[in-house]
Formats: C-alpha cells, structure tokens, sequence
C-alpha cells in the first residue's frame, strides 16, 4: 500500500510553525507495513487542494491529509473534496454525501473518510490533539485491517500519563526484546500512546499475546496508565465525578479556556462542573475578594483562589488552573481545594509557549484525576 501526507494550511508556508502533524503520521506510519510516497504542503485555497487530492490519488493508494475543515468559508478541505470526487456536501456530518463519520462530535473534532476507485481518501482535523486520536483510534486500525494477512498480527493501544517517554522506553526495554512483538511510543503533552503489537498464528493465540501484554505493561506502570483504545483523559476524570456525585467549580486564567471548552461539550459536564467566568488574575480576583497578584505571592494567591472558589460557590471541589507567561518561560500552576485541604501541581517550561495549553489541560486532569483515585 502507497501512502501521500497533505498538509493544509497557509501557516504551514509562511510562518514558522512546525509541520508536527506530518511527522506524527509518518512516524505511525512505520509501524504499519505501507510506503510513504511523498508529504506535500499545500496553502489554504481549495482549488490547490483539489489539484493535491488529484494528483495524490493518482499515486498512492491512500492519502491522509490534515488540516483545512473549518465552518463555512473556512471548509476548504470539502469544497476540494466535492471538485475532486464529484460528491455532493449534505447537511447531516460529516458533509459529504457518501462519506465515512470518522469520530464524535459531541466529544471532538471529527473528520471523513471517502473511499474512492481511485484510493481511500482520509482528511482529519488541523488540531494536534484531536488529529493524533482519530488517526490512532479509526486510520491505523482500517488500515491495518486491509492489510491483513496469513500471519495474524494486530495491536492495542494503551493511554498513559505523567511518565517521560525515555522513562517509558527504559522501564519496557526488557518487555520489548523479542521478534513476536513490540512496544512503540508516541508522546504529546505530557500524555502518551502506548502502541502494543503482536503476530501469532491464530486469532486466539493473538488475542491472547496480546492479553498477557498489556497485562504486564500496565503491572509495570500502574495507575500511570488511565484507558486504553478510544478512552480519552478527559471522559475518564469526568466519568470518576460522576461515579462520585461530586460538583467541581473550575477557574482558568490565561488558558484560553482549554479545560471547559474540551470537557463542557461532554454529556454530562454541566451537571457536575461549573466554570467561572474570570479569565484573568484581576478578574477572579474581583470575584473572589482577593489581595492583589504579585510576582512574589502567586503560589499562596492560587491557594486563595481555590479556596474562595469553592467556599463562594459551595461546591465539593474546586481547580484553578493558571499559566504564567514570563521573559524566562512558562509557569503552570493547578491547585486544587478540597474538604481535605489543598494540593498544588507546577511546572516550568523553558523558550516558547508553543502547545502550553495542552499542557495546562494535561496537568490540570492529571491532578484531579489523582486526587479522585486517592479519595474515592
């Protein structure tokens, strides 16, 4: 099977941002038994990407391209897809008539599968977070199905957290020294794919190496690991709420509201999370009646918030998330209040803030997901 990357987005040619999204499918690529053709960067006009679908089809058997699916005049991707294919767009998802719903939209971004005479034609969201998940949960699976042979191989995927990957990659070595398998990873912001892979000559010898693998990496990481398959941090933190009957009033300062906006949309969220409006240190501040924000008292004055937040809004938890932009790098502070007192997560970054919001969000899940594990 032949294999084209497209990268969209006018960004991508003349900024300085890293094609991160690219390298990340080809990476993935090598495990699957494929040949990349050719990565091709293409600006946001859709009758360039149009020519890119064409041309690419006619090489490769399969073209994966990212970025591009906006709303209305910002859809280019589809309006390419509909020159290319001659398929009509619809009003129910994923657009176009015909096309394959590739993820939920209740719970992320989504994309589409078209499966044409020519090849398969896969277009996923420009967001690294939610590009990285379809390809690992819907792409490599289909993909590895079509490429099924008499040997039966086949994989699962393990979600873990709060471990480096090089500490993975020791911690695993001896896991991974054998032809019949392999252990694979893929990090991103402070979360990490474990990707396990086995062949054995039937199905129920696979499903059974496989079995025994994932029991021995999860022995080996323990609570470490929060999911596997289609899980995600976020449904996992909110499912243990819920399981708990527990009410979190949330404060997020300089995040962009990465938190909410990715739990809010999940059912249920609203019956169990309650954002604060403040955006800003002064703005919660006044909501709170607190001392002013110093360069000197911004541990003690998230304590504060957190308390405050939760006293003025009689919840059972409270989480103030807070980024700290300074000359020397990035500050991320989570603090949780609770009825058993608070607790702090922090942690510098050095150079650009590039990506700092999925740390935030990756932080502040984390913390809280600890504290419900302990206290459950």
């Amino acid at each position: 099977m032949k294999v084209e990357i497209i990268s969209i987005g006018t960004e991508l040619l003349v900024s300085d941002i890293l094609d991160t999204n690219a390298a990340y499918i080809s990476r993935s690529l090598r495990e699957v038994s494929v040949t990349l053709t050719s990565k091709v960067t293409i600006g946001d006009h859709p009758e360039m990407i149009a020519d890119a679908f064409r041309v690419a089809l006619r090489r490769a058997d399969f073209v994966i391209a990212t970025g591009g699916l906006g709303n209305g005049k910002d859809d280019f991707t589809r309006e390419a897809i509909t020159a290319v294919t001659q398929r009509s767009t619809t009003t129910e998802p994923p657009g176009i008539e015909g096309g394959k719903l590739l993820g939920d939209s209740e719970v992320g971004s989504t994309g589409i599968m078209l499966e044409e005479a020519e090849g398969v034609l896969v277009c996923l969201p420009g967001n690294r977070r939610e590009m990285s998940y379809l390809l690992e949960t819907e792409v490599l699976p289909y993909m590895r199905q079509q490429l099924s042979d008499a040997v039966h191989s086949g994989w699962a995927l393990l979600r873990c957290v709060g471990v480096m990957e090089s500490s993975l990659k020791q911690d695993l070595a001896d896991l991974n020294a054998s032809s019949e398998h392999r252990i694979t990873f893929d990090s991103f912001a402070g979360q990490t794919n474990i990707r396990l892979w086995a062949k054995a000559n039937s199905p129920e010898k696979l499903k059974e190496k496989l079995q025994q693998l994932k029991a021995a990496v999860s022995q080996r990481l323990g609570d470490h690991i929060f999911g596997e398959e289609v899980d995600r941090l976020e449904t996992v933190v909110l499912r243990d709420l819920m399981k708990n009957r527990l009410r979190l009033s949330l404060a997020e300062c300089y995040t962009h509201g990465i938190l909410n906006n990715t739990i809010s949309p999940l059912s249920g969220a609203s019956k169990h999370i309650h954002l604060h409006p403040a955006h800003t240190w002064d703005a919660l501040a006044n909501a709170l009646k607190l001392e002013n924000l110093t360069s000197d008292n911004l541990s003690q004055w998230c304590r504060s918030a957190a308390n405050a937040l939760r006293n003025q809004e009689d919840s059972d938890l409270s989480l103030v998330v807070y980024n700290n932009v300074s000359q020397g790098g990035v500050q991320i502070l989570v603090t949780l209040a609770s009825p058993h007192g608070v607790s702090v997560t922090q942690r510098s970054f050095g150079g650009h803030p590039e990506n700092i919001d999925q740390w935030a969000l990756t932080l502040g899940l984390t913390h809280l997901r600890r504290w419900l594990m302990v206290h459950n």
